[in-house]
This record gives structure tokens, C-alpha cells and sequence, in this order.
């Protein structure tokens, strides 16, 4: 196995000392070369585990098998056959009997069914603490190892004896609802605190009269809005009809098409060149109007989804529940920001543009922080989702992009809505799916509102740069 490994790095030598172009077909070859080899090699050991038996000592899988990439100590809860699976004092893994067992979030609202699964109220990062009060104790548990052959072949040995061999494991989007993301009340509270003080500072600029123009030629602020409230809820519920996702990433995806607009818009149609006038009043009047809007568009589309489906969906979200936080959280801020800016004026003026700035790194900062501390999850999650959001993001720019060129507005007016539109207040999408009333951290939604936070940030400064490099059409 030594001198193997050794061969391939020594291959791979050859393949960074051939980068000059002349030399792509060789390097092409031996990448090939490496790619069949592995594959040749990860055949053979799929091959010879299928051989193993269950009851086989472990010296005996060692000689016939080889020795694994990886070995973890575990101790294995059953409820039924369904399996809790701890190390390190949490839970790292769910193994299920049934792929019909669904993720419980509200377990007051169901005590009366007496079919519920155990196993459907706990999350992969609970302690056994946890566990034990909310599913109780086990039928029994005892201690054993998995031995890993790389990441898609498992064996799962107690007292020294295989009890389990998973041949080509594969993550799929429902294991993202049974994580738990790491967010502590402190965290929680931190995420108000930041949505709050974001909303404050875009109420700052929200000078009344300033929307004057806007009341005189409101055909670019409606345009706007129906992109945003309108047609990129519409094209959302498309969208997953087509691609099928898990019902809390469909969940997800309907929630931040849901949102208003991001408070960094501004900036990005700044840098685009846009029309700043018509991009700060959509930015105001999407976030004013996401008070009854969000929610509104959520169960709407949410509900048409849960009939849609072919899954069954439990939809039990409490709208009124949704409206009190979003009242809250964007209402009162906006009210006292705009209150402020009447009061003093001068204040304002000097405060404003700081206030943005830091109100912009505070956000990147929260969402970064809402990554970091489950790195590990996304780290091995995040392809999953990654391309869902990536054509999400697109098909949002697209949206607003297709509507003003339906309209035939300007060039400028164009690049404005479309970023407007491409921008969702994602931070919002992550608050509400982390209140314990709503949706208490489902890992779908939350993954999918967490890496939009991320990458609309990345598509709308890679859009706002490439088109700070063209001219305005006349």
C-alpha cells in the first residue's frame, strides 16, 4: 500500500513539472492514468467488502480488506432499528431504517400521534443530554467503531466484530434537516441585534420627501417591486418544480424569494453605475413593504408547494407568528430611523454613511460567524446546495433583468433593478428560521438562507465590477 501511495505522489511530481502547454497531452494522459487507477482501486475495495460477513473479527477484515482511511469510536443508540450514532458526547450521525421517518419540529403539536418515530425529534450535533429528554432512553445502546474505506464505504463493528458494511454511501439533501446548525440564544440574539441595527441604517436614508420623484414617475419603483414580490416568488415555485428539492430546501428557497431586498444593494448599483435615486427607494419601499409582504408570499407559496408536492409536507408555520417577527424586527427600526433623520438632521447627514459601511461589515461578519461555527457540516455539506443557489441567485438577476428589458427601460435603470432584484436580505431568511416559534433552525432552510447570505454577496460584487467597466448605453 506504501509503495503505491508512493507512486502516485511521484506521478504527480511528473504532472506539476509538465505544465508548460506543449506538454498538456501528457499531463491530460497521467491525470487520466491517476483517475482510473483510483477508481480501479476504490472498485476493488467496494469488491472485496462486499465479500465480508457479518460476525467477522476485525484481524480478519484487516487481512482481506486492508487498513481503513479513517477509524472512529462511537456508541450507538437503537430506537427500534433506527440508529443515533455518538462521538464526543454528540451526535455525528442518524442512520435510519425507513426513508419515510421526517423530521419533527414542534414536538407539543404532536404528542397525540402516537406513530412518530423517536429517532424524528433529534438532530445530528445534539448532546445525549439532549437526546434523552426528547426521544428518551434507547430500546438499547451499546459501543462499536466505524471504519471508514475512503468516504463512501463503511463497516460498522461492535466488541470487535462486523455488525454492518455500507457500500457507496452517499450524502443526499435530507440529511441536511436532520443537523442542528450551532447557534446559541446569545447567537441568536446577536442576529437580531445586527437585523435591527442593518434596518436602522437603511432607515436613515429614507427621506420622505426625497420620494417625491418616485410618487411623480412610479413606473421604475413598480416595476421593481413586481419583480421582487411578484415574479421571483413566481419563478422560485417554478424552479422547484422542475429541479425537486427536499421540502425544507424548497422551503428555504421560497423564504429568501420571500425577503426584501438586501442592504447592500446600494452599494453594488452604485458600483454598477446604476440609478442610485430608484435603487434607494426600492430598497425602502421593499423593506417597508416586507412587514406583510415576507410572510404573505411565504404561505402562499409555501402552501401551493405542500399541495404540489408529492411528498406530504406538515405546513403548521404560524403566519401571525411570522408577521410579529418581521414587524419587529424591520417595523420598529424603521420607524425609529426615520424618526431619527426628521429629529436630527445634521446627525444624520454626518452618521449615515458610516453607519452603512459598518451596518454592511456587521452583516458579512454574522453570516460568516453563522459559517464558522458549523464549518465542519458545510464543509461537508455545501455541494449539495451549492448549485441550487447558484442558479437561485441567477435565475434573480435574470428575473429582474428580463422585466426591465421588457419594459424597455434604460440601460442604467436595467443594471439597477436587476441588482435589486438579485439581492435578498438573506440575514432576515436566517432569523426567522432560527426562531424557535417558526421553524427552529431546519437545516434545508438554514443552509440554503446561509450560503445565499454568502454568494449573492459574491454574484452581485462580480456583476457590480463587470459592469462598472462598461458604459452606460445611451
Amino acid at each position: 500500500m506504501l509503495k503505491i501511495k508512493q507512486n502516485k505522489n511521484a506521478i504527480l511530481s511528473k504532472i506539476i513539472a509538465c505544465i508548460p502547454l506543449k506538454r498538456l497531452g501528457i499531463c491530460l494522459l497521467f491525470s487520466f492514468i491517476i483517475l482510473l487507477g483510483n477508481k480501479a482501486e476504490a472498485q476493488t475495495i467496494a469488491n472485496k467488502l462486499r465479500t465480508v460477513s457479518e460476525g467477522v473479527d476485525s484481524t480478519v477484515l484487516l487481512k482481506d480488506v486492508g487498513e481503513p482511511t479513517k477509524k472512529e469510536a462511537v456508541h450507538r443508540w437503537f430506537y427500534g432499528k433506527d440508529q443515533a450514532v455518538f462521538a464526543h458526547g454528540k451526535i455525528m450521525d442518524i442512520r435510519l431504517s425507513e426513508k419515510t421517518h421526517k423530521v419533527r419540529l414542534k414536538k407539543e403539536k404532536d404528542l397525540k400521534d402516537e406513530t412518530i418515530p423517536a429517532i424524528s425529534w433529534l438532530r445530528i450535533g445534539m448532546s445525549s443530554e439532549e437526546a434523552l429528554e426528547l426521544s428518551g432512553s434507547p430500546d438499547f445502546s451499546f459501543s462499536g467503531s466505524d471504519w471508514y474505506y475512503s468516504k463512501r464505504h463503511r463497516v460498522e463493528l461492535t466488541e470487535g466484530k462486523v455488525e454492518k458494511v455500507d457500500l457507496h454511501i452517499k450524502a443526499s439533501l435530507d440529511k441536511l434537516d436532520w443537523i442542528r446548525l450551532n447557534f446559541s440564544d446569545g447567537s441568536l440574539l446577536f442576529m437580531y441585534i445586527t437585523i435591527a441595527f442593518v434596518m436602522f441604517g437603511v432607515a436613515l436614508g429614507m427621506n420622505l420627501s426625497g420620494f417625491r420623484d418616485v410618487v411623480k414617475k412610479p413606473k421604475y419603483v413598480l416595476i421593481g417591486m413586481t419583480a421582487q414580490y411578484l415574479l421571483l416568488p413566481t419563478m422560485t415555485f417554478l424552479l422547484i418544480l422542475i429541479i425537486r428539492p427536499t421540502p425544507s430546501v424548497a422551503m428555504g428557497m421560497i423564504l429568501v424569494s420571500a425577503c426584501p431586498g438586501g442592504n447592500v444593494s446600494n452599494f453594488m448599483a452604485s458600483l454598477a453605475k446604476g440609478n442610485m435615486p430608484v435603487s434607494v427607494s426600492l430598497t425602502a419601499i421593499s423593506t417597508i413593504m416586507a412587514i406583510f409582504m415576507t410572510p404573505l408570499n411565504f404561505f402562499l407559496w409555501g402552501s401551493l408547494y405542500a399541495k404540489a408536492s408529492e411528498l406530504v409536507i406538515p405546513f403548521t408555520i404560524d403566519v401571525w407568528e411570522m408577521l410579529r417577527t418581521v414587524f419587529i424586527l424591520l417595523g420598529i427600526p424603521i420607524v425609529l430611523g426615520i424618526w431619527f433623520a426628521k429629529k436630527f438632521p445634521a446627525l444624520t447627514l454626518k452618521i449615515t454613511n458610516p453607519i452603512k459601511w459598518i451596518s454592511i461589515v456587521i452583516f458579512i461578519g454574522y453570516i460568516i460567524a453563522a459559517l464558522s461555527a458549523n464549518i465542519n457540516y458545510f464543509l461537508m455539506y455545501i455541494h449539495l446546495i451549492f448549485l441550487i443557489v447558484l442558479v437561485h441567485n441567477s435565475l434573480a438577476f435574470l428575473t429582474g433583468y428580463g422585466i426591465s428589458s421588457l419594459f424597455k427601460l434604460s440601460d442604467q435603470n436595467r443594471r439597477t433593478i436587476t441588482i435589486e432584484t438579485g439581492i435578498q436580505n438573506s440575514g432576515l431568511g436566517l432569523v426567522l428560521i432560527f426562531r424557535p416559534e417558526l421553524f427552529n433552525g431546519l437545516g434545508g432552510m438554514a443552509f440554503i438562507a446561509a450560503w445565499w447570505g454568502i454568494w449573492h454577496i459574491i454574484a452581485g460584487l462580480s456583476l457590480g465590477f463587470w459592469w462598472s467597466r462598461k458604459p452606460i448605453k445611451a
